[in-house]
C-alpha cells in the first residue's frame, strides 16, 4: 500500500493545492468563469508558486540543508517555511500590483492561503502541523465558502472534499511522516483560516 500513499502523497502536495483548488472553482463556479483572463492570470501566478519553491526546496535538499525532500523533521521545517512564504508573497505583489483587479473573494482566497501558512510556521514551533492536510483543509474550507457566497449548490458534493482529506491523511501516516494529531491539526487550521477570512472578507 506504500505506493498509493506516495502517489496521492505527490498529486496532492501542498505546494500543488493552491493551483488544483483554481482549477476546481474555474470549473464549478459560473461567476469565475466569466472572468477568463482574470482566473488565467491568477493560475499562472499560483502555477509559479508551485513550481518556484519545489526547485527551491530540491535544490537545499542536495545542498544538504534538508534531510529529506518530505521535510521530516521539525527543526528544518522554519527555512521551507519561509521559502514558500517568499514566493506566495511575490505572488501576492503580482496580484495587487497596479493595473490589476480581483474580486475580493479571489483576492481573500489568495491571503488567506498566506495567513494559514504563516500560522501553522508558526504551530511547527512547538509541533509538527501537516502541510498537506493543511492545504486539504484550506482547499475544502474554500469550495465551502464559495459555495455559501455564490449559491453553487454544492452541499452533497463537499463531503467527497473530507473524504479525500481522509485519503491523503491515510497516506500520510502510511508513509510515517504525521501522526493524527498533527494531520488533524493542520486541517482544521486550513479549513478555519480559509473559510473565516473568505467569507469575513478579510483583510487586504
Amino acid at each position: 500500500m506504500r505506493i498509493p500513499a506516495l502517489i496521492l502523497s505527490y498529486v496532492f502536495h501542498p505546494l500543488w493545492m493552491p493551483f488544483i483548488l483554481l482549477l476546481v472553482l474555474w470549473g464549478v463556479d459560473p461567476w469565475l468563469r466569466m472572468q477568463p483572463a482574470m482566473m488565467l492570470y491568477v493560475g499562472s501566478i499560483l502555477l509559479i508558486n508551485a513550481i518556484a519553491p519545489a526547485i527551491s526546496l530540491y535544490v537545499l535538499h542536495r545542498r544538504g540543508a534538508l534531510s529529506d525532500l518530505e521535510v521530516s523533521q521539525r527543526k528544518e521545517r522554519t527555512v521551507p517555511f519561509l521559502v514558500v512564504m517568499f514566493y506566495q508573497l511575490l505572488g501576492y505583489y503580482a496580484l495587487t500590483r497596479p493595473g490589476v483587479f480581483l474580486p475580493s473573494e479571489v483576492l481573500s482566497l489568495v491571503v488567506a492561503m498566506i495567513v494559514s501558512l504563516l500560522v501553522a510556521m508558526l504551530l511547527t514551533r512547538w509541533i509538527k502541523v501537516s502541510m498537506h492536510l493543511l492545504a486539504q483543509g484550506g482547499a475544502l474550507g474554500a469550495l465551502w465558502s464559495f459555495n455559501l457566497l455564490h449559491d453553487l449548490g454544492m452541499e452533497q458534493l463537499l463531503p467527497l472534499g473530507f473524504l479525500l482529506a481522509g485519503l491523503v491523511g491515510w497516506s500520510r501516516m502510511r508513509l510515517g511522516v504525521h501522526t493524527p494529531t498533527e494531520l488533524a491539526l493542520g486541517f482544521l487550521t486550513g479549513f478555519s483560516v480559509v473559510r473565516a477570512y473568505v467569507e469575513l472578507g478579510g483583510f487586504h
